[in-house]
């Protein structure tokens, strides 16, 4: 019987890293509708919990064809695998890495604009799909074996009943595209439900919210007002995994500066990646961010807001947020935050 290891850490809500001898992954979403995310691909896994039925789906691989090669040489070039320790370490050190990139994660850019131009008279006259199925049954001949076996009616009604299929499937999408122009009429003309509804419709804060935290807009004073609660899990770890010069695992308390320094920089980058997704999704110009939680700097602790932050769209412009660090850069902006080094955030008043 082989030795066998697998370990599962939840790190966030629907979010768990797994390891195992064969490498790490992690898989997010609620038991019995998950996706599993590692170096063999992507795998879509659903089940009825407390019955035993599953069923799982590889969607993309990584793995490559390669040339077989003789056991000899297999034994002489594989590598030794990792342990336990250091794959806890790298899911470990993966993890922060996740917090300090929240602002790397955007949506793809809705063109309003486009969106309205769009020449939906000319699809309402030719859809596309019916086009294709007319095309399709213009040209039909029967061959020899259709003649054969008498079926040229059967396959010309086969191709007309297509042809119906494809009207109704054009129709569906030209109402969908009239109904998306509606919305970018709305949008475009500042209409706020209409704004308010595009930011729900895009995830526009999936991965703020992946984390537990709650997310609302509403419209203060007519500026969009984006409000963040960070909720009570512990997401900020408070050890620091490593290897020792044996490779064994090392686990210790993280000191306070490097705690609330990690806990600062995570905090504004998720204010960084709610403002340019509102950029990505909306055509506001400028976007006000509180974040709330509890003051880490009192005692006790008092809930409130912790970070205040105006963002207009143009101080966003060419900066290279790979290589900048989240806290000086929410800094350079219009912004009420009080961190200290050995204590974290104190509670700041909301700007106006």
């Amino acid at each position: 019987m082989g030795f066998r290891f697998q370990k599962r850490i939840k790190i966030a809500p629907g979010v768990r890293v797994n390891i195992s001898k064969s490498g790490f992954s992690t898989s997010i979403g609620p038991r019995g509708a998950s996706v599993t995310v590692g170096k063999r691909g992507v795998r879509a896994n659903v089940g009825i919990p407390g019955t035993g039925i599953s069923y799982s789906e590889q969607l993309t691989s990584n793995r490559s064809k390669r040339p077989l090669r003789s056991s000899s040489q297999t034994a002489s070039s594989a590598k030794p695998a990792y342990s336990a320790e250091a794959k806890e370490v790298e899911a470990y050190t993966s993890y922060v890495d996740m917090l300090l990139s929240t602002h790397l994660e955007t949506v793809q850019p809705v063109n309003w604009k486009a969106i309205l131009q769009e020449d939906l008279e000319q699809l309402a006259a030719n859809g596309p799909r019916a086009e294709e199925a007319r095309r399709k049954l213009k040209a039909f001949q029967p061959n020899w074996f259709d003649r054969l076996f008498r079926r040229e009616e059967t396959r010309r009604r086969e191709l007309e009943e297509e042809l119906s299929k494809a009207i109704v499937q054009d129709k569906i999408q030209l109402s969908e595209k009239q109904t998306l122009a509606d919305q970018a009429s709305k949008v475009l003309a500042g209409d706020e439900s209409a704004w308010q509804e595009a930011l729900q419709e895009y995830p526009a804060f999936a991965a703020i919210e992946q984390f537990g935290h709650k997310v609302h807009v509403k419209f203060c004073n007519g500026e969009l007002t984006v409000f963040v609660d960070i909720g009570e899990d512990e997401v900020v770890p408070k050890e620091v995994l490593s290897l020792t010069a044996k490779g064994n695992l090392s686990r210790k308390k993280m000191g306070k500066t490097n705690y609330f320094a990690l806990y600062q920089d995570y905090v504004c980058s998720c204010i960084l990646g709610a403002a340019r997704n509102v950029f990505a999704i909306l055509p506001a110009e400028h976007v006000l961010i509180h974040v709330y939680d509890r003051s880490q700097a009192d005692e006790p602790p008092v809930r409130g807001c912790i970070a205040s932050v105006r963002i207009r769209r143009n101080e966003l412009s060419g900066m290279l947020f790979e290589l900048q660090d989240p806290s000086r850069t929410v800094e350079t902006f219009e912004h009420h935050m009080n961190h200290l080094k050995t204590k974290g955030f104190r509670l700041v008043e909301e700007l106006k």
